[in-house]
């Protein structure tokens, strides 16, 4: 289950990295007031975001109704802050709280900074360093539509593989244990984003697993590169990612999962186009490998703006609980209408789907499924909905 990557930093890469010249994704990011003030001088910035909606979600019969934070952006504030210290150096810090709208708690129980948390240096010639909770180093965000958000967005449950089973839900469960996913931000991270040259550009990351006698040190080290020629965005990554502990037939060990991606985005202000596929591959015997395909489309005029998205999964070498080999697939497909009545304020409508096939046991916004009776197995073959409507103010 992936978090919606840190607004503020997402928006720098962007800007750093590619020239989206009249893009929509350049429009729709300079809409944050952050990136007006502080993004560009030096000083410190408030930003952040409250979005709330009506949310109808149902799963086999099983359905409900429910006021729901985040439909679009996850409802967060932060601070970013720069310092010009000569020569093209300059220092900057970002910490983001994500916090639930409709109750006012926390994102993350007990944390108060649980979405950035970081300091750095920023050179016009050597690039960005950062130290601390950051994005890592995968696919940008931008391939979905819906940015990921950890509700109306088929490409976080699905390509993420939120398998649910009768232990609770997990990243890739199904493949085996072990099994991961390149998280949207780690702790104890440390990164260095390359200057961008004839539109070439990298960000190196080593996370730290802070785990006194846990073989190796780090949690994930991943790369993304990327190069842009101002309408076209394409990118690969490549993340080594271990589990924590866990029981397997050698005994209990951390889980090596290897997971490629690459992704394309087109963008011409008047529509949007993006497609990726990655591949998640535990590095143990007998577990199997899952691969996400996505396709997206975003179509803006005026102040509408359509919004559609398509994710499958498929995987191999999977079995089912008795040890035979299974069917183990999935199809999402997520639609989705905005409405700015500002620059910082909109309505939206999203409604989308997750069909499973074979043991495939995908969650859709957070709904567990049903479970056989007498046990805490889920139902197989179900299809997940969710459809909500909603407000959402930039500050």
């Amino acid at each position: 289950m992936k978090y919606k990557k840190t607004v503020c930093a997402a928006a720098v890469a962007l800007f750093s990295h590619a020239a989206w010249a009249d893009s929509y994704l350049q429009q729709l990011l300079s809409q944050w007031p952050s990136m007006q003030s502080a993004i560009q001088q030096n000083g410190i910035s408030l930003y952040g975001a409250v979005d709330m909606g009506l949310n109808f979600q149902s799963v086999s019969g099983n359905s409900r109704w429910q006021t729901q934070s985040g439909g679009v952006h996850t409802s967060q504030f932060g601070l970013f802050g720069r310092e010009d210290l000569g020569g093209g150096l300059k220092a900057e810090f970002n910490l983001e709280n994500g916090f639930m709208a409709n109750n006012g708690t926390f994102g993350t129980s007990n944390t108060l900074f649980d979405r950035a948390a970081w300091v750095g240096l920023n050179s016009a010639t050597w690039g960005v360093v950062r130290l601390g909770l950051q994005p890592t180093a995968t696919l940008p965000q931008f391939i979905d539509p819906f940015g990921e958000v950890m509700t109306n967005s088929v490409v976080t449950w699905l390509a993420g593989g939120a398998v649910q089973t009768p232990k609770g839900v997990g990243y890739n469960a199904d493949l085996g244990p072990g099994s991961s996913q390149v998280l949207v931000r780690e702790n104890n991270a440390a990164t260095w984003t390359t200057p961008r040259i004839m539109g070439f550009g990298a960000t190196f990351l080593y996370a730290f697993n802070g785990q006194a006698g846990v073989s190796p040190n780090a949690s994930n080290q991943g790369v993304v590169a990327s190069w842009t020629n101002g309408k076209l965005y394409v990118s690969g990554a490549y993340n080594r990612v271990w589990s924590s502990e866990v029981e397997t037939a050698s005994g209990v060990q951390t889980v090596r999962n290897d997971i490629y991606g690459v992704s394309a985005i087109y963008d011409v202000g008047s529509y949007m186009l993006s497609a990726a596929f990655q591949q998640v591959a535990p590095k143990l015997e007998g577990n199997g490998i899952a691969r996400s395909y996505v396709i997206g489309a975003t179509v803006p005029w005026g102040r509408n703006a359509v919004r559609a998205s398509v994710v499958y999964r498929d995987t191999s070498g999977v079995r089912d609980a008795e040890g035979e080999p299974a069917k183990d697939s999935a199809l999402g497909v997520m639609l989705g209408y905005d409405y700015s009545l500002s620059k910082r304020t909109s309505l939206y409508a999203r409604a989308g789907f997750i069909r499973n096939y074979g043991i495939s046991t995908v969650i859709l916004n957070n709904n567990p499924l049903p479970v056989q009776t007498g046990t805490t197995t889920p139902e197989l073959g179900t299809t997940p909905l969710t459809a909500s409507v909603g407000i959402y103010h930039l500050f």
